[in-house]
């Protein structure tokens, strides 16, 4: 049975550029439903790159999900935002809007 099977979802995308350094660990970052304190989504990134790295991955979450925020949970348990990277929700559609071109 798959994750989204009976559940409203709606894709988000992060984008952040990654911090620069010599480490190769993976870090997993939560994307936290901050009015519902839940977990609600995850992606796996570098903690750092060898050069500058701009990401945009796009991520399911529950349709419910209100205000997000992506970041890590410290070793007190703590969720720490990442400054680096954020999350945007997707653009209300507007389904009575004109398509096509403009004028002539």
């Amino acid at each position: 049975m798959s994750y989204t099977a009976g559940f409203a979802v709606m894709e988000v995308t992060v984008r952040g550029v990654l911090p620069i350094g010599d480490t190769t660990e993976n870090v997993t970052y939560f994307i936290l439903d901050t009015a519902k304190s839940a977990i609600v989504g995850q992606v796996v990134l570098p903690k750092a790159v060898k050069r500058s790295l701009a990401v945009a991955l796009t991520v399911k979450v529950p349709g419910t999900a209100a205000s997000l925020a992506i970041g890590t949970f410290g070793d007190g348990g703590n969720f720490e935002a990442a400054s680096f990277l954020r999350v945007e929700t997707p653009a209300v559609e507007q389904p009575d809007a004109a398509a096509g071109p403009l004028g002539r």
